[in-house]
């Protein structure tokens, strides 16, 4: 009967440790999108559209990658690599509009 009340303990705790993984690297993510949104409005605000429209749209693309891939997949590594290329090209955006509203 021990035995059976151990491997019972040890499985839920196992379960209960996955969990808290996975959920961790869920909002990890979350928080890692939410920073790309952030960087593409602040391109957005300093006119990428239209002085650098190749960057914002790529940032815009990677950002829509990011969230289908996160969300939707369930793919959580690749949605942070996706949302790091958007974070990468909004900032060229940024840049290369001129560095924000003035």
């Amino acid at each position: 009967m021990k035995t059976f009340w151990a491997r019972t303990v040890l499985l839920i705790g196992c379960a209960a440790l996955l969990a808290s993984c996975s959920s961790q690297r869920y909002f990890s993510t979350s928080n890692r999108i939410a920073e790309c949104t952030e960087a593409l409005a602040k391109a957005k605000a300093a006119g990428a559209e239209t002085k650098a429209p190749m960057d914002y749209y790529m940032a815009q693309e990677y950002l829509a990658y990011a969230d289908m891939e996160s969300k939707q997949m369930g793919d959580n590594e690749q949605g942070q690599v996706f949302a790091e290329k958007c974070k990468e090209y909004s900032a060229a955006a940024t840049q290369k509009a001129g560095g924000g509203a003035k």
